[in-house]
């Protein structure tokens, strides 16, 4: 009789455990857009870069279903092609972001795309958006496992946030062995601008390859970044 109670009680005491950790999981982006609640979007003549700019930071004060607060907001990532978006005027009460990501994007004339760790604006999509899940990106070495808690440039060259990620995944991978990165000749003199928050490197560098206009490869040894377009 007591081997059964005390059976039961490990039982109900695992069962907790795991009740515990289901419900401790990280909100889905899907999730953040859908259940934070701006009290007002208001914008005049703003550009896209800086609506989204604004979404981000405030979607991180209004974020009230994350409870790591490293992993607050939602993050957005702009891939511009050349076009020039038209601006955005708008003045909204109680609406939830994913709304304000509706409008912005629909009165500048961009498209949106929700990944697994942002929302991907371009001014088109060569393929109809699909979950992520579907395509992640390539995996060399371990780095899924190496998790940057903060990717930020401002105007940076393909070549200046290659040498970020490959120093830092050294310093993050707890066999400190890291990930190379090869950059290839040729490509184009794009400036990539980035705010991510707890982004796995095999994610922030598909990222840096879209909007720099490079293709990511990977071998046994190292991820290559190859330019779509060259001079």
């Amino acid at each position: 009789m007591k081997t059964s109670i005390l059976a039961a009680t490990v039982a109900l005491a695992f069962s907790g455990v795991l009740f515990a950790q289901s419900s401790a999981e990280a909100p889905t982006v899907q999730q953040k857009l859908e259940k934070i609640i701006f009290p007002t979007v208001s914008f005049q003549n703003a550009t896209i870069q800086q609506a989204l700019e604004y979404l981000r930071v405030k979607s991180r004060d209004l974020d009230t279903i994350s409870e790591d607060p490293g992993q607050k907001g939602v993050s957005f990532v702009v891939k511009m092609d050349g076009t020039t978006p038209a601006p955005i005027s708008l003045d909204l009460k109680n609406v939830p972001l994913l709304e304000a990501l509706r409008y912005c994007t629909e009165l500048s004339g961009m498209k949106y795309r929700i990944e697994a760790h942002a929302v991907m604006v371009a001014s088109d999509f060569a393929e109809q958006p699909i979950p992520p899940e579907a395509t992640p990106p390539p995996v060399v070495g371990n780095a899924e496992q190496i998790i940057f808690p903060t990717v930020q440039f401002a105007g940076a060259t393909i070549a200046e946030a290659a040498e970020y990620l490959r120093v830092k995944s050294r310093d993050l991978d707890s066999a400190k062995q890291g990930v190379n990165i090869v950059v290839k000749p040729g490509g184009a003199d794009a400036k990539i601008s980035l705010d991510l928050r707890n982004i796995p490197l095999s994610y922030a560098i598909s990222y840096i390859a879209e909007i720099s206009g490079h293709q990511l490869t990977a071998d046994a040894h190292a991820y290559i970044l190859t330019p779509l377009n060259t001079k």
